[in-house]
């Protein structure tokens, strides 16, 4: 009984570490690692900072989660925090065990010692900026415009780490992670609107309504072409335009009816996340044109993995964490929020 419960808590603490939704960091490695080294032949130390990205977006998730904890006791009571699945001790010692496997990461992929101290201070300054997000989130656009410096962090991190390119290339890459970064973290707020008062949250969408966040994340959403356009044209890399059109017609499809779901009042979590599904794969093809531009191989089977963990990820994470089947397993209570 004792391993068995043990065990659920690790299961806890990877959930609550959300690796599924670490995506976004994910792809930012990618796209730098490949801007670096087009040919991928060094594609096992890509693997390897990858997976330290990811252990150390984990982290971040939960101390996250631990700096909300008060907040998320009414936007979110099924986390492990506030559900008692974890104690704060065992939150923090989760936090840390991320930032050992991405240090082990980080030493695998680098070459050497100049390229691995870089990488570090570089993960550094997006561990300090990620901290600061938690301070500015609720000042409207200046929090997302905050986010998306840590979240493009691992971009640079991924092309010095593989041994540079050509500077405009790498500064294009940039500045669309940059905008896409924007566009993802007012969508995520978008989940919350009807709760975050409560919570006193100010995040954009509680200060300007639903809809009117949701167009400022499209237009970052859709202004995030135009570099791609650009690098595509510059290298040539015609693929990756083709990606890009595929993506842009997703995102004009289901605009309108985005537009009016964000209009309607009492729409749930569960609800809104399951509204932004077709939106979310527009911008996983989105993501993938950029890979695409330098390795049109390489851009259709990033896009095809991890739209396939993220929609797998949130189908478990629905059911062992939302709907409490760790915690009927650890035989108690399962705090639940309204209609989640």
């Amino acid at each position: 009984m004792g391993v068995r419960h043990a065990l659920l808590r690790v299961e806890a603490a990877w959930w609550m570490s959300r690796t599924f939704l670490s995506n976004l960091a994910t792809w930012a490695a990618l796209i730098g690692w490949i801007a670096a080294d087009p040919q991928l032949l060094g594609w096992p130390r890509m693997i390897a900072l990858v997976v330290a990205v990811v252990a150390l977006n984990g982290a971040m998730f939960v101390v996250n989660d631990i700096l909300d904890a008060d907040g998320d006791a009414v936007t979110a009571p099924y986390l492990p925090l506030p559900s008692g699945l974890l104690t704060l001790r065992q939150a923090w010692l989760a936090a840390g065990a991320g930032v050992l496997v991405a240090a082990v990461g980080l030493v695998l992929a680098a070459r050497t010692t100049g390229r691995l101290l870089t990488g570090a201070v570089l993960l550094l300054a997006g561990i300090v900026l990620s901290a600061a997000y938690s301070k500015v989130k609720d000042y409207g656009i200046w929090g997302s415009l905050t986010v998306a410096l840590p979240q493009s962090v691992p971009a640079a991190v991924a092309w010095v780490v593989a041994g540079g390119g050509p500077v405009g290339e790498a500064l294009l890459v940039l500045t669309y992670l940059l905008l896409a970064s924007v566009s993802n973290n007012v969508l995520a707020a978008l989940r919350d609107v009807e709760k975050d008062p409560a919570a006193g949250n100010r995040t954009l969408a509680v200060r300007i309504g639903a809809p009117g966040a949701f167009r400022v994340a499209a237009l970052a959403g859709f202004a995030a072409l135009v570099p791609v356009a650009v690098l595509a044209v510059a290298r040539p890399g015609w693929w990756g335009l083709g990606f890009a059109a595929a993506g842009a017609v997703i995102h004009l499809l289901c605009y309108s009816r985005l537009l009016r779901n964000f209009a309607e009042p009492g729409r749930d979590r569960v609800q809104r996340l399951a509204d932004q599904r077709l939106w979310k794969l527009g911008e996983y093809v989105k993501h993938s044109s950029v890979v695409a531009v330098f390795h049109p191989v390489a851009g259709l089977v990033c896009g095809a993995v991890l739209y396939a963990c993220l929609r797998g990820g949130y189908r478990v994470y629905r059911a062992r964490l939302v709907s409490g089947a760790i915690r009927r397993s650890l035989a108690g209570p399962v705090p639940v929020a309204p209609h989640d």
